[in-house]
This record gives C-alpha cells, structure tokens and sequence, in this order.
C-alpha cells in the first residue's frame, strides 16, 4: 500500500518530534522521514536510534521535496524559522507545528506563510524527560490533539498515529492551556522552591503520597522549554495566575478566621466544577 505521504520533514527531533518520526516510520506512512536538527551530535543520535531515515543542520535541505513539514521546536524557535519557510517548500507541502502554544505561531503563519498550508496543532502528549533518546513510536496512542483549522490531511495524520482531534481557536486554545496544564505546572514549580520542600527529603518523596510525587514529576520539567511556553502565552497565564490568587486568598481568610463553613464551601465548590470537567476522574 502506498504511502499518504512521499517525504516528511522534522524539523526539531526532541522527545515529540523523535516520538513523530519513530510513529511515521512504525506506520509507514511517508517512505522518507528527513529530521532537520540544530546540534551535529544529535545526527547521530538520531541515526542511530532509527527515528527518521536520514538527518541535517540545513533547515534548506531537509524540506526541500517534503510534502508534510512538522515543526517541533520551541515556539520562539519555530517563529525565527517561519520567516524564511515559505520559500524553501515544494507547492501544495502541509505545514504542522506542534506547539504548545497557538496565537503567536498562528499570526507568524499568517504574515510569513500566505498561501501555504498550514495547520496549527498540539498533541496533549509528553513525558517529563527530554531529547530524541527518549521518543516513543506510540507516544499519540489515545491521545487528544488540537487543531486550530481544518484540513483533512492534517486531521487523517494525527488520526493515523492514534490521537482523537478537536479544533479550538487558537485563542481558545491558550486560554484553554494556561488552565489545565501551564498553571500546574507553575504550581509545581513554585512547590519545589525554597528551603522548606527540603525537608521533606528526609522523609524521602518515595514515601509519600501521590499528589507530591504527581507534583514532582511536573517540576521536573524541562526548563528552557517551559521558560519558552510560559513567554509565549504570557497574556493569558497571568489572567489565570490573578484568578488563582483570588482563589487562594478566600482560603487564606476563611483558614485564618476558623470558619469551617467558609471552608466546606470552597471545596465544595472545586468538588462541583471538577465533576462537569472530569466527570471519569476519581
């Protein structure tokens, strides 16, 4: 059976764009995956793993001819590298970025990719290592990307490597994402500051419960790519940091007071929302 997809090019082979090239291959669904990369060791690395068929340091080389380009850097990467794509794609070549946020990629395409195909998406996929060592060829298996528009190829893709698809503005989505992952993950990171997380160690994480060991494993994210996430959707995680703050501040008031009722109804509250939201979480 042929292939939808003649060459694909990746440009960026991390843990994702690792994880793209291992499925593609596992699936067959492009007969070359061409990995565009910004170190020389990682050539190798990436050769020698298998993740894709061949690799480069020129971004020229690597999509000249490909009809699918995925690109899996950090966002302030991708947008340095939109200024000059449009020129080096073959015609009618499908561009996909897979960053974790949206508004900005989706401006940049819109001034540096008119006339291009272009498909903004975020496969709600990851691990808190890092790097092509760690893809995983069926990293999307039963997961949810978003798409910011729509495009039938871009949503067989995905589809392909078993993700389900949902489209969301672009808007939408980073107001949807500095919710339900970036203020998580803050709190995580602000979790683990200080002296006073410390002393946990002589208790030992292991032997604690899993909410700590849920919160340690977000801190150990990766942190020139969450630096690079939180920038960029900046605008909407402070929002979110403000109504968190509001929302804490009325347990601090309510725990200072002693008033067990004020309490009860700021759990209840958490209890009823997060029964619409995640009605299958127990």
């Amino acid at each position: 059976m042929r292939p939808p997809f003649e060459k694909v090019a990746i440009v960026g082979v991390g843990l994702i764009g690792g994880s793209l090239g291992l499925a593609i291959r596992k699936r067959r669904l492009a007969k070359v995956v061409m990995g565009v990369v910004r170190r020389r060791k990682t050539v190798a690395e990436v050769l020698r793993k298998r993740t894709v068929h061949g690799a480069t340091m020129s971004l020229k080389e690597g999509v000249r001819g490909a009809d699918l380009v995925l690109l899996c850097s950090p966002v302030s990467i991708i947008l340095q590298q939109m200024k000059g794509l449009r020129r080096l794609l073959a015609p009618g070549a499908l561009v996909v970025d897979v960053a974790s946020t949206k508004v900005l990629i989706d401006h940049a395409a819109k001034k540096y990719l008119k006339g291009s195909r272009f498909v903004g998406s975020h496969p709600m996929a990851g691990s808190s290592q890092k790097g092509a060592l760690y893809a995983d060829a069926d990293l999307f298996e039963g997961t949810v990307c978003y798409l910011t528009n729509f495009d039938p190829e871009a949503e067989r893709f995905w589809r392909a490597l078993g993700a389900k698809t949902f489209y969301l503005t672009p808007e939408r989505h980073d107001e949807w994402v500095a919710r339900t992952s970036h203020l998580p993950h803050i709190l995580a990171f602000a979790m683990f500051q200080g002296d006073n997380m410390k002393k946990l160690q002589r208790f030992g994480l292991e032997a604690t419960n899993p909410s700590i060991r849920d919160m340690a494993r977000l801190s150990k994210s990766d942190p020139k790519l969450w630096a690079d996430i939180l920038l960029s959707n900046r605008v909407e995680i402070l929002s979110t940091l403000k109504e968190y703050g509001s929302s804490v501040l009325r347990l601090r008031k309510a725990l200072g007071a002693g008033n067990l009722r004020a309490i009860e109804k700021f759990i209840h509250q958490a209890n009823s929302v997060s029964k619409k939201l995640a009605p299958k979480v127990i």
